[in-house]
């Protein structure tokens, strides 16, 4: 029987081409899904390379959609229709998220970094104005 203590330690050299590769490893998985994003939500298909904005439209792309949901489901209950509970998890966490908005000193976003959006103003889109953004 082979133990722990039996087999060969690694070297440095072999500890750091270990730590090289899982470090490469996660990398290329980070971009590869943040393309995955950026051919999904709208407006981020040409984006410069900048995670915290692509994260960001990524976040108001998927409120809108969950809000989409919210009416729906809404619709459906005042017609007497039953809904599953696990379709309104994310309706839970869409407001949550809303809350913790509104509190920087927990480490959420602040309101006030995020822009308001206008009364039917899709997530992404630039105001007449508006050059916060300008170049992404």
């Amino acid at each position: 029987m082979v133990t722990v203590d039996d087999r060969p330690r690694l070297t440095e050299e072999e500890k750091k081409q270990n730590h090289i590769q899982s470090e490469h490893k996660r990398r290329t998985q980070i971009r590869n899904g943040l393309e995955a994003v950026s051919k999904i939500v709208p407006g981020c298909e040409n984006l410069q390379r900048s995670e915290g904005v692509l994260l960001h439209k990524l976040v108001e792309f998927m409120a809108v959609h969950i809000e989409e949901r919210q009416k729906m489901i809404e619709e459906l209950e005042s017609l007497g229709e039953e809904v599953d509970p696990q379709m309104k998890v994310c309706l839970r966490n869409l407001d949550d998220y809303h809350k913790n908005r509104s509190k920087p000193e927990e480490g959420a976003m602040s309101a006030s970094r995020s822009p308001t959006k206008e009364p039917g103003e899709q997530p992404g889109e630039q105001r007449e104005g508006d050059d916060s953004h300008a170049g992404y």
